[in-house]
């Protein structure tokens, strides 16, 4: 085996947790004629993010508990109306919130099976071992599942399943060199699938973006092409999903877990995890990109008539 192309790489969660409050979430109060306060939460995100919102109320009636969580859209959504208690000598209210891509989950969902290789069909990738940076620094750490992908220059990189993307960054245009940095600040693309689960494809290499925030992508699109000359072309792929007792802590931490990935290697094959050290060619399946489409999607992409 060529050891120069087996590299350990190592996924950087510090950050990747909570998303970066950016205003993209705002949240408004209307006070009303009988006393009563109603929330509004307006979104500028794509896909749906998690809502969590801590309270600190004096005379009002709630019917939920707190901190509150929701699940948002894009757009502006009514997200709760808190009544006045009339036994109060005064009302005071005050709030606190921070959101999360995707939905969360009280326990890990069933990983859904049908994933493609994240390369173009014909084109073949080692796959390699990715670590968590808790890994390294001998710290404990859930079960982490990740796979890394190598390319060369002018290869593009594919979805691996139907979503929305929802955070780009593609202005980071030195690749980065023999020694992987900690740093969450890397070239990715973002995109969050029907379930509620978010794929994270992080590029160690400068990249072109295809795609934009908002685009839905289906199985085998391309959405970068590694455009600029670089020690190495590695895509950290994981898919996740949102821990909803970890973001119910004070200070939430590593919100996100990973799954456990199942991919179709061609029509007639059943899903697998990959073999780290083994190279896998990507071959197009029609079936596997028309799984999760709607009928308006199929139409719209010229699937069916």
């Amino acid at each position: 085996m060529n050891t120069k192309l087996v590299y350990t790489f190592v996924f950087c969660f510090l950050n990747f947790a909570i998303q970066a409050q950016n205003n993209l979430i705002q949240l408004e109060t209307e006070n009303n004629p009988d006393g009563s306060a109603t929330i509004y939460a307006t979104s500028y995100a794509s896909g749906n993010y998690t809502l969590k919102v801590d309270f600190n109320l004096t005379g009002f009636i709630t019917n939920f508990s707190n901190p509150f969580f929701t699940t948002i859209k894009q757009g502006k959504t009514q997200i709760c109306k808190l009544m006045p208690d009339r036994s109060a000598g005064y009302r005071y209210l005050r709030y606190s919130y921070n959101y999360f891509a995707g939905t969360s989950f009280r326990k890990a969902p069933e990983n859904y099976l049908h994933y493609v290789l994240p390369i173009m069909p014909g084109k073949i990738s080692l796959v390699t071992p990715v670590n968590h940076i808790k890994t390294i620094l001998e710290q404990k750490v859930d079960p982490f599942y990740a796979q890394g992908f190598t390319y060369g220059i002018g290869d593009t990189i594919c979805a691996a399943r139907a979503g929305i993307v929802y955070n780009i960054n593609d202005q980071l245009k030195k690749g980065e060199g023999k020694t992987t940095s900690f740093s969450d600040n890397r070239n990715k693309i973002f995109i969050q699938h029907k379930d509620g689960t978010v794929a994270h494809y992080t590029i160690l290499a400068p990249m072109l973006s295809l795609v934009e925030n908002g685009d839905m992508v289906i199985p085998g699109q391309p959405i970068a092409i590694l455009n600029q000359p670089a020690e190495k072309y590695q895509l950290l792929f994981s898919v996740n999903y949102l821990d909803e007792s970890k973001i119910k802590g004070e200070q939430p931490s590593e919100a996100y877990q990973t799954l456990p990935v199942h991919y179709y290697l061609n029509n007639n094959a059943v899903s697998t995890i990959l073999i780290i050290g083994q190279k896998y060619q990507a071959e197009k399946s029609l079936a596997i990109i028309t799984e999760e489409l709607s009928k308006k999607d199929l139409k719209r992409l010229g699937f069916s008539n």
